[in-house]
């Protein structure tokens, strides 16, 4: 076996990890204040947010953001639609999303010279 073929095809033991991994981040709901993010939208859970919503939200590939730097880095969406995004049924949330996605905006940072010339 050469090493392309080595590392191109997972075996048995890798893809049961990843299905572990895929299993405890779709189990473990992230609490009131966490930040989660998708490509480069945030937004911060509030109360309220159901197991089927985080659910849906993981399945559009939404994750729980580790690492504060990047925070302001990414776009906020607004806490009211975020807010009516969590009290809506499961059938508006498509069309919630996609508008609180419109309305993203991007807080301006505070960024040292240094800082600016890492990003």
């Amino acid at each position: 076996m050469g090493w392309l073929q080595f590392f191109s095809k997972p075996d048995p033991a890798q893809l049961a990890r990843l299905k572990r991994e895929e299993l405890r981040r779709l189990a473990r709901r992230p609490h009131v204040g966490a930040t989660i993010y998708c490509a480069d939208l945030r937004m911060s859970v509030q109360a309220g947010m159901s197991v089927d919503l985080w659910r849906w939200l993981v399945g559009r590939g939404w994750r729980e953001l580790d690492d504060l730097a990047r925070r302001n880095r990414l776009r906020a969406l607004p806490s009211s639609a975020v807010t009516a995004l969590f009290d809506a049924a499961p059938e508006r949330w498509e069309d919630l999303l996609t508008r609180a996605m419109g309305q993203a905006i991007r807080k301006p940072t505070i960024e040292t010279p240094a800082v600016r010339a890492l990003a």
